[in-house]
């Protein structure tokens, strides 16, 4: 078995992160949800965290592009601008809206990271690469 390059292996990771910090964010608000409402702080926290990764993580896909794919690149841009109207949803107190905004971007988070972990670049972007590498 032969490790993808590291390209691909820098978007699989990005993916998993903000996948990750977006099922963190659902934990934290079922247990507000729940009436534990000192986890609130976790919540606020973790969106900013949360947030700035989805923002970082759209930079990456721009930047890798021509390897994550116009789909990829697609779903992390959306994952970062749903972030951000989440966070405004949470900050206005639109309850109902953020947490039914939340199960979208946890289904965008999870089709971002499904569609990472399958894509393979195209061939001539990996040929490129391999003849741009020095010996």
């Amino acid at each position: 078995m032969t490790l993808p390059p590291v390209r691909m292996i820098v978007l699989r990771l990005v993916a998993t992160l903000e996948l990750s910090l977006v099922i963190g964010q659902a934990g934290w608000a079922a247990a507000m949800i729940g009436g534990q409402e000192q986890f609130r702080p976790h919540h606020e926290i973790g969106a900013v965290i949360t947030l700035v990764t989805c923002a970082l993580g759209a930079v990456s896909y721009l930047v890798l592009r021509r390897w994550a794919g116009a789909v990829n690149v697609a779903l992390a841009v959306l994952l970062a601008v749903l972030g951000g109207v989440q966070y405004a949803l949470g900050e206005s107190g639109a309850v109902a809206a953020h947490v039914f905004l939340g199960v979208l971007i946890a289904m965008v988070a999870t089709a971002l990271t499904s569609w990472t972990y399958r894509h393979s670049p195209p061939d001539h972007v990996a040929q490129e690469a391999l003849s741009a590498t020095p010996r």
